[in-house]
């Protein structure tokens, strides 16, 4: 039953992204899109059900599945589709790796709730970065076609304003989650400097200052643009080198 619900999941994700890419207003779009994020969310939890425990496999569907939920409704008034028609069959790869477990993962956390509260905080705030980061790339190829004169090459997305309003609100929130699942984490998880999570702490720390640098710049000097955008990205990428670079490391290279 688990595997058959990965797959149908993986089929939807892929056929959503296809739709969004080809029919980005048809009303059709966007009922695929929740059949897609529907299947993945009861794929998702008999995942957990049967293997009884997280690996960085199944925290990654997680993380897919809230980052397009998070699009799917932040589409309903403004044109996402670009971004959703890749975000969609990236998802539909983490479910297919979920479905063939191609490597002998083992568990990475204990059951108990408070590390599964970390571990949902952290998730949240990995989807809302991860869906900044969509929108911060759409807005800096938005901006260096209209500063380059490239009218005709225009993204279909919407203006450049509305994108990075909804980058920063989409940080906002992302950067609370993430003070949260480092208070969570200080909280409920004894060895947080052990040797095999010390790279994942440190990283997430500085993640940490590059966003809280980022809004404190956005409120006191106007960031805004490319800075805002590289910003973003950088810190987004010492999230996921802290937590996924780490685990692939350990388990899969070293393994």
């Amino acid at each position: 039953m688990t595997q058959l619900s990965l797959w149908l999941a993986c089929i939807a994700c892929f056929t959503s992204g296809i739709t969004y890419y080809f029919c980005p207003k048809a009303r059709p779009t966007q009922l695929i899109g929740a059949l897609a994020i529907a299947l993945h969310a009861c794929a998702l939890s008999l995942t957990l059900l049967d293997r009884n425990g997280f690996t960085f496999l199944t925290i990654g569907l997680l993380i897919a599945v809230i980052g397009n939920a998070l699009l799917w409704f932040s589409s309903r008034d403004k044109d996402l589709s670009l971004l959703m028609a890749i975000s969609f069959p990236l998802t539909g790869i983490i479910i297919a790796l979920n479905a063939i477990q191609p490597w002998n993962l083992h568990e990475l956390h204990s059951n108990s709730w408070g590390t599964s509260i970390h571990i949902l905080i952290a998730c949240v705030a990995y989807s809302l970065f991860t869906a900044a980061c969509g929108v911060g790339i759409l807005l800096s190829i938005q901006e260096y076609q209209l500063k380059n004169h490239k009218l005709k090459q225009l993204l279909r997305v919407p203006p450049l304003q509305v994108l990075e309003r909804l980058m920063f609100e989409f940080i906002w929130a992302a950067f609370i989650f993430l003070t949260a699942a480092i208070a969570t984490g200080f909280y409920f998880i004894e060895d947080i400097f052990a040797q095999h999570m010390v790279h994942k702490t440190f990283f997430t720390i500085a993640s940490w200052f590059v966003f809280a640098g980022l809004l404190i710049g956005r409120r006191y000097a106007g960031w805004r643009g490319q800075l805002a955008v590289k910003l973003t990205l950088s810190g987004f990428f010492l999230l996921m080198l802290g937590y996924f670079g780490s685990q692939i490391a350990l388990q899969i290279i070293m393994h």
